[in-house]
Formats: C-alpha cells, sequence, structure tokens
C-alpha cells in the first residue's frame, strides 16, 4: 500500500507542475515582462535584460535563503495563476454549454435555428445522393438535431440526451451514473481519456483569459490570448466530438447490461423502447401512476 501511495504521489506531483507550475510560469513571465515594459517598449528585449542585471547584482542576489524565498514564491505564485485559469476554465465551459433560454443566449439559438432550417431544407431539396451527402454534411455542421444551444458545444451534447431518448426511452441523465458501473475498465479508460482532452481544451481557453487580462498592460499579451482562444475553441470542438461519440456508443454497446444488472431481463437481447422505458422508469424512481376511481 505504501508504494501505491508513493506511486500516486509522484503522479499527482508531476500532474500539478505540468498543469498549473509550468503554464503558470511562463504566465508571470509575461507579468514581469509588462511590469518592466508596458505597452510603450513591449517589445525592448534590451531593456528587459538590462532590468534582469541589475536584478542579479543585488546584494540580496548572492544570499541562498534569498534565492529559496524567491523560488518559493514563484513557485506558489504560478501554481495560483494556475488556478486562476482553472476557475476561469469553468466559466468558459459553462458558457459554451449554457441553455438557450436568456439572452443573449435565446438571439444565438435563433440564429442557429435559421441556418439549420436552411440546411435542412437543402437536404429535402437534393435530387441525387452526392447532393443529399453534402447537404447533410453542412446541416450536421451546424447540429444534429434541431438546435437548442447557442453553441455548437452545447447542442452536441444535447444531441446525445435526445438521440438515446428517441431511439430506446432511456434517460441519459438518470442511467449514466449506473451505467458507468457496469461497463468494462477499457470503456471507462477510453471515456476517461476522452474527458480529459475536453478538460484540457478548455483549460486553454481559461490561460486565453488571464492573458486577455494582461493584455490591458501588455499589448503583446493579446494576440498570445486570441491564439490561445481559437486552439481551445478547435480542439473543444474535438474533444467534444469524440466525448459525445463514445458516450453515445457506450449506451448502444453496455445499456442492455445496466438492463439485466437491475433485474428487468434475464436474458441479453437488443435494446428496445419497452425496454428503454423500464429501466427509465426504475432509475427516476418515479410512483406508479393512482388508479381511477369507479365514478370517473
Amino acid at each position: 500500500m505504501s508504494t501505491f501511495l508513493f506511486a500516486l504521489a509522484g503522479r499527482a506531483a508531476e500532474r500539478w507542475l505540468v498543469l498549473l507550475v509550468l503554464p503558470g510560469a511562463g504566465y508571470l513571465a509575461c507579468v514581469a515582462a509588462a511590469v518592466v515594459l508596458g505597452h510603450s517598449d513591449a517589445l525592448d528585449v534590451a531593456e528587459l535584460q538590462r532590468s534582469v542585471d541589475r536584478l542579479a547584482a543585488h546584494p540580496g542576489a548572492s544570499s541562498a535563503g534569498a534565492i529559496l524565498l524567491v523560488a518559493a514564491g514563484v513557485l506558489a505564485a504560478a501554481a495560483l495563476a494556475g488556478l486562476c485559469a482553472r476557475a476561469a476554465a469553468v466559466v468558459v465551459e459553462r458558457a459554451w454549454t449554457a441553455r438557450g433560454d436568456r439572452w443573449p443566449a435565446r438571439v444565438l439559438v435563433r440564429r442557429r435555428v435559421r441556418r439549420w432550417r436552411q440546411a435542412d431544407a437543402a437536404c429535402e431539396s437534393a435530387e441525387t445522393r452526392s447532393d443529399l451527402a453534402r447537404a447533410l454534411e453542412r446541416r450536421d455542421a451546424i447540429a444534429l438535431l434541431r438546435p437548442r444551444r447557442p453553441t455548437w458545444i452545447g447542442d452536441r451534447f444535447h444531441a446525445v440526451d435526445q438521440r438515446v431518448y428517441d431511439a430506446y426511452d432511456v434517460d441519459l441523465g438518470s442511467a449514466w451514473p449506473r451505467l458507468w458501473l457496469v461497463v468494462p475498465d477499457a470503456v471507462r479508460a477510453e471515456l476517461v481519456t476522452a474527458r480529459e482532452a475536453y478538460g484540457a481544451a478548455f483549460g486553454l481557453a481559461g490561460w486565453a483569459a488571464l492573458y486577455l487580462v494582461l493584455g490591458a498592460w501588455w499589448w503583446p499579451a493579446l494576440p498570445a490570448a486570441a491564439v490561445l482562444a481559437a486552439t481551445a475553441w478547435v480542439r473543444g470542438r474535438a474533444a467534444t466530438a469524440v466525448l459525445a461519440d463514445l458516450v453515445e456508443a457506450t449506451v448502444d454497446l453496455h445499456a442492455t447490461t445496466l438492463a439485466q444488472e437491475l433485474g428487468l431481463t434475464g436474458e441479453r437481447p437488443p435494446l428496445t423502447r419497452d425496454m428503454g422505458a423500464a429501466v427509465t422508469a426504475t432509475l427516476r424512481k418515479d410512483p406508479p401512476p393512482m388508479p381511477l376511481s369507479p365514478d370517473r
């Protein structure tokens, strides 16, 4: 057990270093450049070098205690910057997966619905298979189903819920925690990997938000923020597609196992709508319908 705990601590320290400290150290270097150079001399490398030389010539720079304190402070500040980036990533993720109930999300949803309907009309008017294939590709690039969310990422996850319910009458929100317990370890590993890639994309978005704030004092941070934001969006869409496909495939392949584990069937038949409705009723724990009185 001690060997296992030691290995676990080593992996945790490695992830802490890679996810928080190293990106945070790069951000602190940009903060230092912003403090020294500002907007007017933003790219004056010579001035930055002179500032570093003056700091190195300070009498306290040769003290081992001072060096240790500075190193500890830099590590702590880098970790704090990493935590701020992760907090910003949570905000970005919620914005990208938000519902379309309030303004301005409703405006974006209506715009996406108009584009989807135009693409859907092109599918219906297609005269050849090749035209239909191209029209379907354009429509699915907007959303697999009629848009209900302000972003593609939100609609892609909504489509998983809706497609599973339409096909099997399975409520994915209720079924997923139980389904996770019955799927093989290899399936869990694939899902965890996909979820980590999805989280890493939003991590980039969090750093983009911090560099955007830094751009108020040092303009080179603005193009860095733009590059990080664009990369996060592209990687986020790709990771969302993979994760959504894996979730849907997990339901397709292992929902019958969940039905067996719940005692709803004694064999492994194909998943049907009746079986899916039974799974949903069991997991939601809905009360049975009240019988009608004789006088009604």
